[in-house]
Order: C-alpha cells, then structure tokens, then sequence
C-alpha cells in the first residue's frame, strides 16, 4: 500500500472532528514551508476581522488620505 493510499484509508474512518485536527496541522505545516513569503497566512475568520475594524476606522474618520499616504510614501522612498 503507498503512502497516499494509506493515509486515505486512515482519513475514511476518522471522525469529522479529528479531520478538522488534520486539517489544521496540515495548514501550520504547509505556512511553514512557505516561511519565505513576507506575509503569513491568514484565515478566513482573521481577514473577516481585520476588515471589520477597517471598516470601523474608517467610520470614526481615523484613516487617512489616499493621496496624502501615496505622497509620504513617495518621499520617504525617494520616488
């Protein structure tokens, strides 16, 4: 029996619950191999909470001009 084979065996018999264990070791394993990229991965649940306070700053008025934040940008890297 391969590898592959083996471990859908084990998976057909696995509980929902102990699926969703797998599932997430498999998710930190594969964030670590892609530990090159600058940006960590996020989840659906994370995105959906970063946009609420976004959404939220912005409604309080704490954000800031697109072209006042391109401008600082550009003289801070020389552009």
């Amino acid at each position: 029996m391969t590898m592959l084979e083996n471990t859908i065996s084990m998976i057909k018999v696995m509980p929902e619950a102990d699926l969703a264990e797998v599932q997430n070791f498999a998710r930190k394993l594969l964030q670590r191999r892609d530990a090159g990229c600058p940006f960590p991965l996020k989840s659906r649940e994370d995105i959906y909470k970063d946009l609420a306070v976004s959404r939220r700053q912005a409604a309080e008025g704490k954000c800031q001009d697109m072209g006042q934040a391109i401008a600082e940008i550009k003289a801070k890297y020389g552009l």
